[in-house]
């Protein structure tokens, strides 16, 4: 039998070796993710950025940083946070069956994912629909910005319509 220390240490170095390539895999992972869903990620930024201005307080936006959650996918949950109400806009970015990259998102309204995936014209390279969620592919992150961009700007502006309709009717 191999000595003590011969086992102890060849089993460390297999140990430090998969913890490697699991971690080099994990971060380029993030780093793509980063990648695809930059446009994103600026938007709520920089609508957070105007949520958080002094004088504003119609709200704020959370959960815009991204993380690895345990089935490898790239995950943000940004959190809509008005005077009254909530909506969680989750995006998760990694590979389906085949390998390829895509975009799921959830949280978003059926107007909006009409916008990214249109009615009967859906087709692999467009988007499609898989229940509530939309998969779109990685590279439509633009668009995918643009959307968002509206569903804040709507979910904020609602808020402030609503107040205001209620204390005029009163």
């Amino acid at each position: 039998m191999p000595h003590t220390t011969e086992v102890k240490d060849r089993f460390r170095t297999r140990l430090a070796a998969a913890d490697a390539r699991s971690n080099g895999f994990r971060q380029k992972l993030l780093d793509d993710g980063t990648r695809a869903l930059q446009p994103v990620i600026e938007v709520l930024n920089l609508m957070g950025e105007v949520l958080n201005e002094e004088h504003n307080a119609h709200g704020c936006i959370t959960g815009t940083e991204l993380l690895i959650d345990t089935d490898n996918f790239v995950t943000l949950c940004a959190k809509l946070r008005g005077v009254d109400s909530e909506q969680k806009i989750k995006i998760k970015y990694g590979p389906e069956l085949g390998g390829k990259n895509y975009l799921s998102i959830s949280g978003l309204h059926q107007r909006y994912n009409e916008r990214l995936v249109p009615g009967s014209s859906a087709s692999a390279h467009i988007g499609r629909v898989i229940g509530s969620d939309i998969h779109l592919d990685e590279h439509r992150g633009a668009d995918l910005a643009e959307v968002v961009r509206d569903v804040i700007e709507d979910f904020y502006v609602a808020q402030i319509e609503q107040r205001s309709h209620f204390a005029v009717a009163a």
